[in-house]
Order: C-alpha cells, then sequence, then structure tokens
C-alpha cells in the first residue's frame, strides 16, 4: 500500500472521501471533499454536531498543501429546538505527504483510497478516506460558506 503516487492528478482527488465507509454502524465520521477550484473542507461528523474547517489545496507531487481559512462548529441544541454554532477565522498552513491504494468498503466493493502518514485533522485518528463520490450536490463545503457569509 505504499505505492508512490507522483503520477496522481489533482482531478483524481475530486470528489467527497470518507472515513466511515470501511466500517458497519459508526456514529461519527471525517469526511474530506476537494473541489475542482481548489477549495475544499474537511470535517468530523457526529449525530448532533458538526465541526467543518474549509481550505484551499494544491497537489504537489505526494503531498496535499493545505491552507486553512475558516471553521464552524454546529451543534444541535435540545433546549431549543434548533442549532447554535461558533466560527474562528485563520491562517494556517501545512503539508501532509499521502498516497493512493484501492481498498473494500462496506459492502466490500473496491473502491478508491487515500492514506495520508498522520491525521490531518488533530485529535482524530482518521488517515485512510474511501472515495465516497466524484459528485458534490450536497457539499459539506457549502454548509460552512453559510456561516461564514453570516460573520
Amino acid at each position: 500500500m505504499s505505492e508512490s503516487i507522483h503520477f496522481l492528478h489533482a482531478n483524481d482527488l475530486v470528489g467527497s472521501w470518507s472515513s466511515e465507509i470501511f466500517f458497519y454502524d459508526s456514529f461519527e465520521d471525517t469526511q474530506l471533499e476537494f473541489h475542482a477550484d481548489g477549495t475544499g473542507c474537511y470535517a468530523y461528523l457526529t449525530p448532533y454536531s458538526q465541526d467543518i474547517t474549509l481550505f484551499e489545496w494544491t497537489l504537489i507531487k505526494d503531498r496535499i498543501e493545505f491552507v486553512e481559512h475558516f471553521r464552524v462548529t454546529i451543534e444541535e441544541s435540545e433546549q431549543t429546538n434548533g442549532e447554535k454554532y461558533s466560527t474562528y477565522r485563520m491562517d494556517k498552513r501545512y503539508s501532509e505527504k499521502f498516497f493512493k491504494a484501492e481498498g473494500l468498503n462496506i459492502e466490500n466493493k473496491e473502491m478508491k483510497v487515500i492514506a495520508f502518514y498522520s491525521p490531518i485533522i488533530e485529535g482524530i485518528n482518521s488517515q485512510f478516506f474511501g472515495l465516497k463520490s466524484k459528485t458534490l450536490d450536497k457539499s459539506l463545503k457549502d454548509s460552512a460558506m453559510r456561516y461564514e457569509q453570516d460573520n
């Protein structure tokens, strides 16, 4: 699984990637979205909360260069039957080395996998992401941008 990915093109990354795709009955998920315009997001999702970070990305050989810009944490509130949120603006730059692989999803079907050498989200152990969809119709990035425009 440690195959070099120098031949990988940016278009290969475009889509929605999930760590949950490997597991049954998971109550949380870490998702990545890479958009063709060089933007994207990663999100830690639970049944009652979403923590979404917007970024710009660039593929450089076997690394992805990230520039994080905005984070929103959204929690469902049982008391108000609505949601509460907090936002944070930043300019954090870093790069992560990764490789591509093949894997099996929960239905035992082969899928594309990207694997990072260390977790890309601080405090979350997800390092492997299976391709969920190449289309980004209902995007987590769009959800987060709703809150970015309010601030």
